[in-house]
């Protein structure tokens, strides 16, 4: 069976436990690659210090501005993600990845339209006038995307369809490879409606 459960990339990790301790799953998936896990937990799991070299890309820098702010906030970017595969780890549960892979995502935003990279540069400089908690508040994920499909119709076809397309086919392997296990998904809230209406459907 699977049960997804829509995250922001910012929930702290006793919300995370507490999630998984109460779906008490088999098998517990992520809105991951291989690639990210690798920088991102990895380093947590073997304690070493992450001194991955400054990422130049469009993704980087968003990423980067996010997890700054993030940090100067007392907030972690990504905890939903990092926290889900510390506690499989922990607890000797399978870990699953579904995300499309990080390498394939940059060079994708590196080849969209000027206009749209200038335009997610701007949309930056706005974003860093905000905290990041008066920009979640009472915010809607339909809305948002509507926004950015508008504004930005080749990176939204990138980073919101096609990884969509990416993350259904890698749940249906996942219930393909643990038949009759309980299957719990943790996706960012933008991601969860045409994923489950796929996988519903």
């Amino acid at each position: 069976m699977i049960k997804i459960i829509p995250t922001s990339h910012l929930m702290p990790k006793e919300v995370i436990y507490f999630i998984i301790k109460k779906s008490n799953p088999d098998v517990i998936a992520v809105e991951l690659c291989e690639t990210r896990y690798a920088l991102m937990v990895t380093p947590l799991l073997n304690n070493l210090i992450d001194e991955k070299p400054k990422d130049e890309s469009l993704i980087g820098k968003i990423s980067e501005a996010i997890k700054d702010k993030a940090e100067k906030e007392g907030l972690q970017y990504g905890s939903d993600q990092i926290n889900a595969c510390l506690c499989a780890k922990e607890n000797n549960i399978p870990l699953e990845f579904v995300d499309l892979d990080i390498t394939k995502t940059k060079y994708l935003m590196d080849i969209i339209p000027e206009n749209e990279k200038n335009g997610f540069m701007n949309e930056l400089n706005e974003f860093n006038k905000q905290t990041l908690a008066e920009q979640t508040k009472n915010i809607d994920v339909g809305k948002l995307l509507l926004e950015m499909k508008a504004k930005f119709p080749i990176s939204f076809e990138f980073l919101i369809n096609m990884r969509n397309l990416v993350i259904i086919n890698n749940i249906l392997k996942i219930e393909k490879k643990y038949p009759n296990k309980n299957i719990l998904v943790l996706l960012g809230e933008g991601h969860v409606k045409i994923v489950e209406d796929a996988l519903n459907g």
